[in-house]
């Protein structure tokens, strides 16, 4: 089975926002979960039989297998998800008749930032009139 690239448009990668938000929310969730059931056993890992700690582990992993799916909505999206703590998405475009991305993040209202494939967040670039995206 091969995958196609999807190249989006503005307007294409802004109709996946809201279920997009809705996504990062979860994984997000699921995220501090982890964290946390991770936290507990660093307090109790010496103090618990190897049952108990299995159970933790057995908690952790089912978590990181769940928060692994959560991440691959958004890439069955045609998305890439960059950093959740952050919520940043990559939305693969032709850019300036190069491949790059539309760069978007949680907290923003619509996408207005684009980059290269190596530049990443911080190389994000305003889109402007003459941004040629197609």
């Amino acid at each position: 089975m091969s995958i196609k690239l999807k190249y989006f448009t503005i307007p294409e990668a802004e109709m996946l926002i809201p279920t997009i938000i809705e996504l990062i929310a979860a994984a997000q969730e699921t995220k501090v979960r982890i964290e946390k059931k991770v936290d507990d056993w660093r307090k109790v890992h010496k103090t618990v039989s190897e049952a108990e700690e299995a159970v933790l582990r057995g908690q952790v992993d089912f978590l990181a297998s769940h928060l692994e799916t959560q991440l691959g909505k958004i890439s069955e999206l045609g998305a890439v998800p960059k950093d959740l703590d952050l919520g940043l998405i990559d939305f693969p475009a032709r850019i300036n008749h190069k491949e790059g991305y539309l760069c978007w993040k949680l907290g923003e209202n619509k996408i207005q930032y684009w980059h290269t494939l190596t530049d990443g967040l911080p190389g994000r670039k305003p889109i402007t009139k003459d941004t040629k995206i197609n």
